[in-house]
Protein backbone atom coordinates (compact mmCIF):
# COMPACT_ATOMS: atom_id res chain seq x y z
CA UNK A 1 0.00 0.00 0.00
CA UNK A 2 1.32 3.24 -0.96
CA UNK A 3 0.84 6.32 1.20
CA UNK A 4 0.22 9.76 -0.23
CA UNK A 5 2.93 12.32 0.32
CA UNK A 6 1.19 15.02 2.32
CA UNK A 7 0.71 18.13 -0.37
CA UNK A 8 1.85 21.50 1.73
CA UNK A 9 5.10 22.60 1.28
CA UNK A 10 7.83 21.93 4.67
CA UNK A 11 6.40 23.88 7.13
CA UNK A 12 8.63 26.31 9.21
CA UNK A 13 5.78 26.30 12.43
CA UNK A 14 4.19 23.21 12.67
CA UNK A 15 0.61 24.15 14.69
CA UNK A 16 -1.56 20.95 16.51
CA UNK A 17 -4.04 20.92 13.86
CA UNK A 18 -1.43 20.16 11.66
CA UNK A 19 0.33 17.35 13.85
CA UNK A 20 -2.89 15.98 14.54
CA UNK A 21 -3.11 15.56 10.50
CA UNK A 22 0.04 14.23 10.16
CA UNK A 23 -0.84 11.80 13.48
CA UNK A 24 -4.09 10.77 11.21
CA UNK A 25 -2.34 10.43 7.56
CA UNK A 26 1.03 8.90 8.85
CA UNK A 27 0.29 7.22 11.53
CA UNK A 28 0.04 3.78 11.09
CA UNK A 29 3.21 4.37 8.85
CA UNK A 30 5.17 5.22 11.73
CA UNK A 31 3.23 2.39 13.89
CA UNK A 32 4.61 0.36 11.36
CA UNK A 33 8.03 1.06 11.15
CA UNK A 34 8.23 0.76 15.01
CA UNK A 35 6.63 -2.43 15.28
CA UNK A 36 9.35 -4.00 12.61
CA UNK A 37 12.26 -3.10 14.93
CA UNK A 38 10.61 -4.14 18.26
CA UNK A 39 8.03 -6.54 17.13
CA UNK A 40 5.47 -5.53 19.94
CA UNK A 41 2.37 -3.66 19.87
CA UNK A 42 2.52 -2.05 22.84
CA UNK A 43 6.42 -0.92 22.31
CA UNK A 44 5.71 0.52 18.74
CA UNK A 45 2.14 2.39 20.48
CA UNK A 46 4.65 3.75 22.69
CA UNK A 47 7.26 5.06 19.95
CA UNK A 48 4.02 5.96 17.85
CA UNK A 49 2.58 8.50 20.71
CA UNK A 50 6.30 9.66 21.51
CA UNK A 51 6.98 10.47 17.88
CA UNK A 52 3.76 12.49 17.66
CA UNK A 53 4.57 13.94 21.45
CA UNK A 54 7.83 15.20 20.86
CA UNK A 55 6.82 16.74 17.28
CA UNK A 56 3.99 19.07 19.03
CA UNK A 57 6.74 19.93 21.99
CA UNK A 58 9.63 20.73 19.52
CA UNK A 59 8.71 20.32 15.41
CA UNK A 60 11.58 20.48 13.04
CA UNK A 61 12.58 23.49 11.27
CA UNK A 62 12.12 22.35 7.79
CA UNK A 63 10.76 19.23 6.13
CA UNK A 64 10.75 18.11 2.91
CA UNK A 65 9.28 14.39 3.16
CA UNK A 66 7.03 13.92 6.20
CA UNK A 67 6.80 10.39 5.45
CA UNK A 68 10.90 9.90 5.43
CA UNK A 69 11.24 12.43 8.55
CA UNK A 70 8.47 10.28 10.17
CA UNK A 71 9.70 6.86 9.71
CA UNK A 72 13.52 8.12 10.64
CA UNK A 73 12.40 9.79 13.36
CA UNK A 74 10.36 6.26 14.43
CA UNK A 75 13.23 4.08 13.67
CA UNK A 76 15.92 6.23 15.66
CA UNK A 77 12.81 6.02 19.00
CA UNK A 78 12.34 2.61 18.53
CA UNK A 79 15.92 1.74 18.48
CA UNK A 80 16.29 3.30 21.37
CA UNK A 81 13.62 1.84 23.25
CA UNK A 82 15.00 -1.84 21.69
CA UNK A 83 18.38 -0.53 23.72
CA UNK A 84 16.42 0.45 26.60
CA UNK A 85 15.00 -3.01 27.06
CA UNK A 86 18.41 -4.74 26.82
CA UNK A 87 19.82 -2.93 29.32
CA UNK A 88 17.11 -3.36 31.84
CA UNK A 89 16.94 -7.33 30.39
CA UNK A 90 20.95 -7.27 31.38
CA UNK A 91 20.14 -5.76 34.80
CA UNK A 92 17.41 -7.97 35.18
CA UNK A 93 20.06 -10.92 35.21
CA UNK A 94 21.37 -9.38 38.40
CA UNK A 95 18.43 -8.60 40.49
CA UNK A 96 15.14 -10.10 40.11
CA UNK A 97 12.37 -8.49 39.54
CA UNK A 98 10.28 -6.77 42.44
CA UNK A 99 7.13 -8.85 42.86
CA UNK A 100 5.40 -10.46 46.48
CA UNK A 101 9.13 -12.03 47.53
CA UNK A 102 8.85 -14.99 49.62
CA UNK A 103 12.20 -15.96 51.35
CA UNK A 104 13.30 -17.58 48.77
CA UNK A 105 13.12 -15.23 45.98
CA UNK A 106 14.38 -12.47 49.07
CA UNK A 107 17.13 -14.57 49.82
CA UNK A 108 18.49 -15.10 45.43
CA UNK A 109 18.00 -10.84 45.64
CA UNK A 110 20.35 -10.65 47.94
CA UNK A 111 22.79 -13.28 46.69
CA UNK A 112 22.72 -10.92 43.14
CA UNK A 113 23.32 -8.14 44.77
CA UNK A 114 26.15 -9.17 46.67
CA UNK A 115 27.56 -11.53 43.30
CA UNK A 116 27.09 -7.74 41.68
CA UNK A 117 29.17 -6.05 44.40
CA UNK A 118 31.89 -8.77 44.16
CA UNK A 119 32.08 -8.41 40.52
CA UNK A 120 32.26 -5.22 40.28
CA UNK A 121 35.21 -5.12 42.70
CA UNK A 122 36.94 -6.77 40.61
CA UNK A 123 36.95 -5.01 37.05
CA UNK A 124 39.09 -1.95 36.08
CA UNK A 125 37.19 0.89 38.84
CA UNK A 126 36.83 2.89 35.72
CA UNK A 127 34.96 0.20 33.75
CA UNK A 128 32.50 -0.34 36.54
CA UNK A 129 31.71 3.65 37.39
CA UNK A 130 30.49 3.62 33.60
CA UNK A 131 28.93 0.58 33.99
CA UNK A 132 27.13 1.65 37.60
CA UNK A 133 26.37 5.11 36.16
CA UNK A 134 25.04 3.77 33.18
CA UNK A 135 22.88 1.30 33.64
CA UNK A 136 22.06 1.88 37.50
CA UNK A 137 21.75 5.45 36.82
CA UNK A 138 20.79 5.73 33.60
CA UNK A 139 23.09 8.30 33.11
CA UNK A 140 24.11 9.55 29.31
CA UNK A 141 27.49 8.96 28.18
CA UNK A 142 28.02 12.93 27.59
CA UNK A 143 26.80 13.47 31.19
CA UNK A 144 29.51 10.31 32.52
CA UNK A 145 32.42 11.45 30.13
CA UNK A 146 32.12 15.07 31.43
CA UNK A 147 32.18 13.50 35.18
CA UNK A 148 35.30 11.11 34.61
CA UNK A 149 37.04 13.52 31.87
CA UNK A 150 36.50 10.93 29.17
CA UNK A 151 35.39 10.96 25.71
CA UNK A 152 31.79 9.65 24.94
CA UNK A 153 32.88 6.64 22.95
CA UNK A 154 35.31 5.70 25.75
CA UNK A 155 32.63 5.79 28.14
CA UNK A 156 30.44 3.44 25.97
CA UNK A 157 33.64 1.14 25.58
CA UNK A 158 34.03 0.86 29.17
CA UNK A 159 30.38 0.24 29.71
CA UNK A 160 30.60 -2.63 27.32
CA UNK A 161 33.69 -3.98 28.39
CA UNK A 162 32.59 -3.80 32.28
CA UNK A 163 29.29 -5.85 31.10
CA UNK A 164 31.00 -8.31 29.20
CA UNK A 165 33.74 -9.05 32.31
CA UNK A 166 30.81 -9.31 34.83
CA UNK A 167 28.27 -11.66 31.78
CA UNK A 168 31.95 -13.92 31.98
CA UNK A 169 32.04 -13.89 35.66
CA UNK A 170 28.55 -14.80 35.99
CA UNK A 171 29.06 -17.75 33.48
CA UNK A 172 31.81 -18.90 35.65
CA UNK A 173 29.96 -18.86 38.79
CA UNK A 174 27.38 -21.38 37.45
Amino acid sequence: MRIPILTTPAMNAVDTEDIAGLARQYGPMVFRAAWRILGSRAAAEDVQQQLFLRLIESPPAAVQSWPAWLTASATRLAIDALRRQNRWRLLAKFFPSESDESPAEDAERAEAAQFMRRALARINPRDASCFVMRHFHDLAPSVIGAALGMSENHVSVAAHRARKALEQMQKEQS
